[in-house]
């Protein structure tokens, strides 16, 4: 939201200093003094305003049509400017896409979070942390892992040791993370998506706690596996990934649409100015010591 918040207000930046810029410029180059005419299509008119309409519109010529306002609206809404502009098709089109956008948007977001409760309930359901504890306590007191010989301490004070500690006691392959306490997955929640994530991606570690790993952990010197259940979980977390995923493509659609739409409106409503308005005008200008009377052609777009 932040992202699509700078773009529209830098969008809208530009569009206004673009539009007072282009809106001034005939001022600038050309001041008539004596003989303002203006120019259309179809040649010179009596009038001040031009006679083209800007794509149809009737309720509005060229010369009416400001650009930062087009790029304002199709900033805010998609395709409002290109209506503002007289293209009726192009904002429908425009319009079209933003709707699609955000429809994936909010489907695809909405699938991915119930697949995420799914896999969580499923993980709570068929990993065992304390398993899990249990048989990294067991491991830490074979003196053949690790390179500081068998683990003294009890189970409470293997659970309150530092991870920096642990690995001097634990077998080198495979131990590389420590597993968030609940009271962290409680208090944080990258913790608890760090916690779901780890439980099904670093499975030699971790497998043990899964409740269909193997019957018998001490039959195994340790877990060098995957269990039909962490297998799911992955797949389940795979799918809930995937449908936000999609999400955030929608968003990224979205906010593309807008600068798109933005400044399609601005240029719309540039050439039709372009082809409905230019200025004859005459002045005198400085020439030989003298002033002269000087005639100038001047379009404003």
């Amino acid at each position: 939201m932040k992202r699509l918040l700078f773009v529209l207000a830098l969008v809208f930046a530009f569009g206004n200093v673009y539009a007072a810029d282009l809106d001034g410029l005939a001022d600038k180059l050309f001041a008539p003094e004596i003989v303002p005419l203006k120019l259309t299509d179809f040649g010179l008119t009596k009038t001040g305003k031009p006679s083209f309409q800007a794509n149809n519109n009737p309720s509005a010529t060229a010369g009416d049509l400001n650009p930062g306002k087009a790029l304002l609206l199709s900033a805010i809404v998609p395709g409002a400017g290109e209506l503002y502009a007289g293209s009726k098709i192009k904002a429908a089109v425009f319009f079209t896409v933003e709707v699609a956008a955000w429809t994936g948007v909010i489907l695809f977001y909405n699938k991915g979070k119930d697949k995420e409760d799914e896999f969580m309930d499923f993980a709570d359901a068929n990993f065992d942390e304390n398993a899990y504890r249990q048989e990294e306590f067991r491991l830490a007191q074979d003196p053949t892992h690790g390179d500081s010989g068998a683990y003294g301490g009890g189970f409470d004070d293997w659970t309150a040791e530092q991870w920096e500690q642990k690995i001097h006691y634990l077998p080198r392959e495979g131990f590389t993370h420590e597993l968030p306490t609940p009271d962290q997955r409680e208090s944080n929640w990258s913790m608890k998506q760090q916690y779901y994530e780890m439980i099904g991606k670093y499975i030699h570690q971790f497998g043990f706690g899964w409740s269909d790993a193997f019957g018998n952990t001490n039959e195994v010197p340790y877990f060098n596996g995957s269990s039909p259940f962490s297998l799911k979980y992955m797949d389940m977390r795979d799918d809930s990934n995937r449908m936000l995923e999609y999400s955030a493509w929608g968003y990224n659609i979205a906010l593309l649409n807008h600068v798109a739409s933005a400044l399609d409106a601005s240029f719309t409503v540039r050439f039709a100015k372009r082809k409905a308005k230019a200025q004859l005008s005459f002045r005198q200008v400085p020439y030989d010591g003298e002033l002269a009377k000087a005639a100038g052609l001047t379009f404003t777009w």
